[in-house]
């Protein structure tokens, strides 16, 4: 499965470029983002680790075979400004989980929808996976408001789910189907 993904990139659009990512790359975006901001975007435990550590963790993620990553930069100017994964591939019910992040001074201009829209189009349109699923936390507006837009449905709450600052806030699951993605981009 990986492969055949890995082979319908590179993606260009008007604004981006879409490909296989880098360990490099992971780290970069890493740099870009603080810790606090990593802590509250997810309900996973996130280890503090030192450099090496990181790129050892890094280049043991991009090697599992049920994960593709892709890096996301702006044609103009190079800049790398995010990423998407797609992860635990379900051979037995033709699914995968999402996750995306996008560097915080390039957010707002549409780059992740872009990204996502081209994405998505290999898989459901090539691949033809069945399922792509997401889970956010109650308190993301932004990611909320992204899988919608996106003809996501919610399909689960996980009451008091995700740790923030002491309190806890329920994680919501989405999911769009491939049938709902056809009838979506047409």
């Amino acid at each position: 499965m990986k492969d055949i993904i890995y082979k319908n990139v590179p993606i260009i659009t008007k604004r981006l470029c879409i490909k296989k990512i880098t360990a490099d790359e992971l780290i970069l975006i890493r740099e870009e983002t603080k810790y606090e901001e990593f802590y509250k975007m997810t309900c996973r435990t996130i280890f503090k680790m030192d450099k090496n550590e990181i790129e050892e963790f890094y280049k043991n993620m991009i090697q599992k075979e049920n994960t593709v990553i892709f890096s996301i930069t702006r044609i103009e100017d190079g800049a790398l400004i995010g990423k998407v994964s797609f992860n635990e591939y379900n051979p037995r019910n033709n699914s995968m989980e999402l996750g995306y992040y996008i560097i915080p001074r390039y957010r707002k201009n549409g780059y992740m929808s872009e990204a996502l829209t081209n994405l998505f189009n290999v898989l459901f349109g090539i691949i033809r996976i069945n399922k792509i699923y997401a889970q956010t936390a109650s308190f993301n507006a932004q990611s909320i408001g992204l899988l919608k837009k996106m003809n996501f449905k919610k399909d689960a709450i996980l009451r008091d789910h995700h740790e923030l600052d002491g309190k806890l806030y329920d994680e919501y699951i989405f999911s769009v189907l491939y049938k709902e993605w056809e009838c979506f981009k047409s």
